[in-house]
């Protein structure tokens, strides 16, 4: 009878008049008083962008704040206080270098040192290093790769013998970094790296980013990624020459792989191209 009653005084006339409502109280004597909202408001707005809700909640206990965490963000997100995506960097692409349109214009080469995890048998009791070297055509990006034992300028030479082999156009410019393998700039005066006398007997200038900028050798580096990523999660090697093996595969392999910057081309077909132009 009590029901009946209830709706008889609900009813106005109309169907929606008899659609159940939110029986949720219109406050609670716990809520959060005009001046901790103002306080949480204050605290957002100040910390929430760089340091999060633990930045906010931390900002509210320096100022004698007493709520827990969860009713913190309980009432700020009540208050339209949401989670806000984190303002995007400055785009790169203004910062780009500009593509090179000839074969051999720029070339740059670095060292990469081969996962310790990599290692196995002989290599790995004996605690041998492993190291990759890497040569990559700027307009192109067709690269040439070759496994060493030792970190060497000597090493470096014999690479330089072998890349002039593996491309067939010349190169103008050798692009490195500063390391020892490379350059003595920084560690002698007067002493003159073998790597740096053999540029010059083959009469291709020697060209060294900034130190500490490794983002100038840009194309190189991402190759090296991408080496870590399709070769080095997947593969083991024994010795130098067991790399060296698996490495021509992978070699011939991320040549002839389509590349979005290269509009989809291999630098395989983009190097047929500019050689036939």
């Amino acid at each position: 009878m009590s029901t009946l009653k209830r709706w008889c005084k609900k009813y106005d006339g109309t169907w929606q008049s008899m659609l159940e409502k939110s029986h949720r109280p219109h406050s609670h004597p716990n809520r959060h008083t005009p001046k901790e909202e103002k306080q949480i408001k204050n605290s957002f707005k100040k910390c929430y962008a760089r340091y999060g809700w633990d930045g906010v909640y931390s900002d509210l206990l320096r100022k004698g704040y007493t709520r827990s965490f969860s009713g913190m963000v309980y009432a700020a997100k009540r208050l339209g206080l949401k989670e806000q995506k984190k303002p995007k960097k400055k785009s790169r692409v203004q910062r780009r270098y500009p593509e090179l349109l000839e074969p051999g214009e720029k070339v740059q080469i670095d060292v990469k040192e081969v996962p310790f995890n990599c290692l196995r048998g002989k290599v790995l009791r004996d605690g041998k290093h492993l190291y990759q070297w890497t040569a990559i055509d700027e307009c192109t990006r067709m690269r040439f790769v070759y496994g060493f034992e030792e970190h060497t300028p000597e090493n470096s030479v014999k690479f330089l013998k072998m890349v002039i082999k593996a491309f067939p156009f010349k190169i103008k410019t050798i692009q490195t970094d500063n390391g020892t393998e490379f350059t003595y700039k920084f560690i002698s005066d007067d002493k003159i790296c073998p790597f740096d006398k053999a540029l010059s007997k083959l009469g291709i200038k020697h060209k060294l980013i900034p130190p500490r900028t490794p983002w100038h050798n840009g194309k190189v580096e991402r190759s090296h990624r991408n080496d870590q990523r399709y070769f080095y999660d997947w593969e083991t090697f024994r010795s130098v020459d067991e790399l060296n093996e698996k490495l021509a595969k992978h070699l011939d392999w991320s040549n002839n792989k389509t590349m979005r910057t290269l509009g989809r081309k291999s630098p395989v077909q983009l190097l047929k191209e500019r050689l036939a132009a």
